[in-house]
C-alpha cells in the first residue's frame, strides 16, 4: 500500500514538473531582458553650469516641461511639470471628471511625472530611469525634454 502512494505522489509530482515545463520560461525571459539593448546614457561632455529647460512635442494628452539644474557636468535638480492638452498644469486633480478608468490612468500619469524628475536626480542617468507601467507617454516626453534641455546646455 506504501509503495502505491509512494508512487502515485512520484508520478504526480513527475507529471506536474513536465506540464509546468520546470520554469524555463521564467529563466528564458531573464536571458531575454540580459540580452536586449541597454539605452544609451545621456552625453554630459561639454555641458555648461546653470539651469535649462525644454519641452516635448505634444502629444494627445498634452506634453513635458523639464528644467535641468547642472552643476560640474551633472545634473544635480529636476523640475518636471506635466501640461495637458489645454495648456493645465497637471497635479493632484488631473482626470477629475472623467470615467474612473480615464481618471486612474490620468492620477498614474500624474504620479509618474513626479517620479521620473526624482529618479533622475538621484540616478544622474536618464537611462537608469524606469518608466512607470501605465505612464510611457509621459517617460517618453520626459526623456524628450531632458534631452533638449542637454542640448540647450551644451549651447
Amino acid at each position: 500500500m506504501k509503495k502505491k502512494i509512494t508512487l502515485g505522489i512520484a508520478f504526480l509530482l513527475s507529471a506536474g514538473m513536465i506540464i509546468s515545463g520546470c520554469g524555463g520560461d521564467k529563466a528564458a525571459q531573464k536571458d531575454a531582458e540580459k540580452s536586449a539593448p541597454q539605452e544609451a546614457a545621456l552625453d554630459m561632455t561639454g555641458v555648461k553650469d546653470g539651469t535649462f529647460s525644454a519641452d516635448s512635442s505634444e502629444a494627445k494628452v498634452g506634453h513635458s516641461h523639464v528644467e535641468l539644474t547642472i552643476k560640474d557636468g551633472a545634473i544635480i535638480k529636476v523640475v518636471h511639470t506635466g501640461i495637458d492638452k489645454n495648456g493645465n498644469v497637471k497635479d493632484e486633480h488631473y482626470g477629475e471628471g472623467k470615467d474612473p478608468g480615464a481618471q486612474k490612468k490620468a492620477q498614474n500619469a500624474y504620479k509618474a511625472i513626479g517620479s521620473y524628475g526624482s529618479q533622475l536626480e538621484s540616478k544622474k542617468d536618464l537611462a537608469k530611469v524606469d518608466a512607470v507601467a501605465g505612464a510611457t507617454i509621459s517617460y517618453d516626453q520626459f526623456k524628450e525634454a531632458v534631452e533638449k534641455a542637454v542640448a540647450e546646455a551644451k549651447k
